[in-house]
């Protein structure tokens, strides 16, 4: 009972920042998916992003606008946990 009354809400700020750095950590993946599939369909958006590039040179403004619409998950969850993550700074005591 105590666990669900006191640690746990003390540490929901702790857990929510924990949850968008490995969010982030898991959705910037490259390595792994290059390396696993082989599909075209199986990409992730990080393969994706960087098959815009050639040995020549490459196509910015694809690269760009798939960038901008990579960001807006990460954007959501954020913007979701905001109240959560500022108030983990706050308790942590840094300035």
């Amino acid at each position: 009972r105590v666990y669900w009354n006191v640690v746990l809400p003390l540490s929901r700020p702790i857990l929510s920042a924990l949850a968008v750095f490995f969010f982030l950590a898991n959705w910037n993946q490259f390595a792994w998916p290059l390396v696993s599939t082989s599909s075209a369909d199986l990409t992730v958006t990080q393969v994706g992003i960087a098959s815009f590039t050639s040995q020549y040179g490459a196509n910015w403004n694809y690269i760009l606008a798939a960038a901008a619409v990579a960001v807006l998950p990460m954007l959501a969850l954020f913007l979701v946990f905001q109240r959560q993550m500022v108030e983990s700074i706050k308790t942590s005591g840094l300035k």
